[in-house]
């Protein structure tokens, strides 16, 4: 499915954020070509009767990378995060 002008310009545009964020927070890395990314995000909002509502999201980079390497980089990024718990405890 073609992607409408709308999603080429939001991906565009997240694509450009992620390195200018990836240039902020690793100056000094040898960065490369950004090949592929996914982002998870979470939002909350509330119904009429004032319950939570959550939604999940996940943007993989053009809305096209292939999901073997989503699943890979998903558990590349977990095992990073247990890693970190384990060793802060």
């Amino acid at each position: 499915m073609a992607r409408t002008p709308e999603q080429v310009a939001a991906d565009d545009a997240l694509t450009a954020a992620i390195r200018g964020v990836w240039d902020a927070y690793y100056p000094d890395d040898d960065k490369g070509i950004l090949t592929e990314y996914m982002v998870l995000a979470r939002s909350r909002s509330f119904d009429d009767e004032g319950d939570a509502l959550t939604a999940h999201a996940m943007m993989p980079r053009d809305g096209d990378v292939p999901i073997d390497l989503m699943l890979g980089m998903a558990e590349y990024a977990s095992t990073r995060l247990r890693k970190r718990i384990a060793e802060d405890e």
